[in-house]
């Protein structure tokens, strides 16, 4: 797209300005947490506690965007932060990650441990309907691979459709093909915040090395969060490390 337009594709990103919100915030929380605490128990009960909360909070944000009328979307973007949050404790390094194991947010929330398998199917779905209403949640889920959610896909053998799905999400959220050149005009779009340009990095490791690169990664990726390479990935993180959390309220989900 060598005029910098974004053709057809997001002009508001409600859902995924309130995730990348959520994440923001959720990212804070985790970095703060005094992870050498020796009282096991207290810490998981900490983490699940900030984790509930903005959660509902992304219910509460979401839905006061969008109504009822895009309730399900809702719905969805929210279990989509919960399962990002779960699988990034899950593969995080930390000494509450067994307990976790046991009971992650998902069964917390939902009383389920189904993400790893709803979500690559919800994206599947999402892809083959193209339903132009549903750009903004394609978004979401781009911003959800991107930061390093998997489920069924991860190892070796899911790493193809992974960023299959990545550049597909994107042009259909975007209408138009990834490229380097026009990055930082979809960046702005929804979020109205300038984008800085970082070197490029690697792709996201597993383990404790994830989250020191998901906070990288989350700064170019503001409103774009339909970061689709993970060699791109550093390059949308800038740009949202100096937007703070601006979520309100609560959620049941």
């Amino acid at each position: 797209m060598p005029d910098g337009s974004v053709g057809t594709g997001l002009q508001q990103s409600p859902l995924s300005s309130a995730f990348r919100q959520a994440w923001l915030e959720w990212l804070e929380a985790w970095n703060g947490l005094n992870k050498d605490d020796e009282d096991v128990p207290r810490q998981v009960g900490t983490v699940a506690e900030f984790s509930t909360k903005i959660s509902r909070k992304l219910w509460r944000s979401a839905f006061a965007s969008v109504g009822d009328s895009a309730e399900h979307q809702v719905k969805a973007t929210v279990y989509a932060f919960v399962a990002l949050v779960d699988e990034t404790l899950l593969y995080a390094t930390w000494p509450g990650q067994p307990t976790w194991q046991s009971d992650p947010l998902e069964s917390l929330l939902y009383a389920s441990r189904h993400a790893g398998e709803q979500i690559p199917l919800a994206i599947e779905k999402l892809l083959a309907d193209e339903i132009p209403a549903s750009r903004d949640l394609a978004n979401v889920y781009l911003q959800c691979l991107v930061l390093g959610f998997h489920g069924r896909l991860r190892g070796e053998s899911g790493l193809a459709l992974h960023e299959k799905w990545r550049h597909a999400l994107f042009a259909f959220a975007w209408q138009r093909e990834a490229d380097y050149v026009d990055v930082s005009d979809c960046l702005e779009r929804p979020s109205n915040v300038p984008a800085r340009r970082l070197p490029i990095r690697q792709s996201l490791p597993d383990g404790l090395r994830l989250g020191l690169v998901i906070l990288a990664g989350t700064l170019l990726l503001i409103g774009l969060s339909h970061y689709f390479w993970y060699d791109i990935n550093a390059q949308v993180q800038s740009a949202i490390q100096q937007d703070g959390p601006d979520a309100s309220a609560e959620q049941n989900p």
